[in-house]
């Protein structure tokens, strides 16, 4: 059952809206017109750790829903390697596939590896996906970003990527941070 919801997430996915390259735009990423309050997941990763979002209270965090097979998910992951190292400590960056539905995370080992990935990645599961993609962005179309602040709050998301996106991110976080 696992792997047949997987199938059908991942066509559904392609099929839809598939792979995003954001459009240029000269604004920051939406910030959210309503307050949601992150929905609380745990996940096992592909490191064999349990990570509880909630564990993360007091944090920013920015998650990534991303497909291995997405060039544009792939494209913005060294710039989240790189949000990982640079605010270590003050920002966790956690990264969720959307392709390896019904599998063990360890499976994501050799892809992470190819791309120079270091920090958490799991594999989402159905409510997961839902409470983001279907509750706040509406949209099916990866990747998609949310950024939470520190008291668990979705405050800003975005659907696709585009380099641009890269200083509106940091923008939005250094903006959580100081808060």
């Amino acid at each position: 059952m696992k792997k047949l919801f997987s199938l059908v997430l991942t066509i559904v996915l392609v099929m839809s809206s598939g792979c995003r390259f954001g459009k240029e735009k000269e604004q920051s990423v939406r910030e959210s017109q309503d307050i949601y309050k992150a929905y609380d997941f745990s996940i096992e990763t592909a490191n064999g750790k349990t990570l509880k979002l909630s564990d993360f209270r007091g944090k920013v965090v920015l998650l990534q829903f991303f497909a291995t097979f997405c060039p544009p998910c792939k494209a913005e992951m060294p710039f989240l390697e790189e949000l990982s190292r640079k605010y270590r400590g003050k920002v966790v960056v956690i990264g969720l596939s959307t392709d390896y539905i019904g599998e063990n995370p360890s499976s994501l080992k050799g892809f992470l590896k190819e791309v120079g990935v270091t920090y958490p990645v799991g594999i989402v599961n159905e409510q997961i996906w839902n409470n983001y993609a279907g509750r706040i962005a509406g949209n099916d179309g990866i990747p998609q970003t949310y950024i939470i602040d520190k008291d668990g709050n979705v405050r800003y998301f975005e659907v696709g990527y585009t380099s641009q996106y890269d200083s509106l991110f940091v923008t939005a976080i250094e903006k959580l941070l100081k808060e």
